[in-house]
């Protein structure tokens, strides 16, 4: 299967890159993707009255929407590091390599600029302990992206119901035409 057909399939429709890029944050409700709602609703529904979910309540048969489209994450050493445990076709097909079992450090030490955001929001869920969700476009001085537009929502895990242990994060990319 190729990737575009991938997109076809959900009736995504390329765009040509902008010419800066952009981010945005946005709040849970103002999510405005199926997939990323879902995540969102999903990860309210476990967390019940506490305020963080634990990983062991994930289950894969009550992903099955998402499952493409999600990165679970492993905090290390109190955020020291980030390890990939779980990466979703969607964004291995993103980002054109496959992250699993890699470490954050990885992706700083081959991209340090992209390595740097991610640990400013994978730092910034599990200090607060509280999700974080972003749109944005990727423009035309970042000329590898395979997308040219994401949402996406970071949502914290944690055994014991306040310190964050993982970090379930869920997208939807727009592929780049140009």
């Amino acid at each position: 299967m190729s990737n575009m057909s991938a997109f076809s399939t959900r009736g995504l429709i390329a765009q040509p890159a902008p010419d800066r890029s952009s981010v945005k944050p946005v709040t849970l409700d103002q999510l405005e993707n199926g997939l990323t709602q879902t995540a969102a609703h999903y990860w309210r529904m476990l967390r019940g009255e506490r305020n963080l979910p634990s990983r062991n309540q994930l289950q894969p048969r009550d992903m099955r929407a998402i499952l493409r489209n999600i990165v679970l994450l492993r905090v290390v050493d109190g955020g020291r590091d980030y390890e990939y445990r779980i990466v979703g076709d969607m964004f291995r097909w993103a980002y054109g390599v496959d992250f699993t079992g890699k470490f954050l450090s990885d992706v700083e030490a081959a991209a340090p600029e992209h390595g740097s955001r991610m640990r400013g929001l994978y730092e910034h869920v599990r200090a607060a302990a509280r999700p974080v969700a972003i749109q944005g476009w990727v423009g035309r001085e970042i000329e590898n992206a395979r997308f040219v537009y994401y949402e996406t929502v970071l949502l914290p895990l944690g055994e014991d119901g306040e310190t964050v242990d993982h970090i379930l994060v869920t997208s939807f990319h727009v592929p780049r035409a140009d």
